[in-house]
């Protein structure tokens, strides 16, 4: 579950964050991923109802964690009824993402 909300988080910061890729281009990355365009679409569109809240998480960290707990639950639910292809497809995006975040998170080492 943790692991998945990173990912959730990944993917809010991805279509919301200024610097981040636009909704187009995290869309392409899924497809890109694997994941079904019609999948793709269902995933940003959950993100696009939760734009405010992730916006008001900015400075409100407690809005924040609701908003990524509530957006997880929705992604968890479209996801099972997504084909095994596209949850497979997913399954990995959220995985490469996570890799990613912790690259760019971790503490070098002296």
């Amino acid at each position: 579950m943790c692991r998945f909300l990173i990912a959730v988080a990944c993917i809010a910061v991805i279509v919301y964050a200024g610097h981040m890729p636009t909704a187009e281009e995290a869309k392409a990355e899924l497809i890109s991923a694997g994941v079904s365009e019609t999948a793709a679409d269902g995933i940003l569109s959950l993100a696009e109802k939760y734009k405010s809240q992730f916006e008001q998480g900015k400075t409100d960290r407690e809005a924040a964690k609701a908003a990524f707990h509530e957006f997880h639950s929705e992604v968890d639910k479209y996801m099972e009824t997504q084909s095994s292809t596209d949850q497979a497809a997913y399954k990995e995006f959220v995985e490469k993402k996570k890799t990613q975040h912790h690259g760019h998170h971790s503490t070098p080492s002296a």
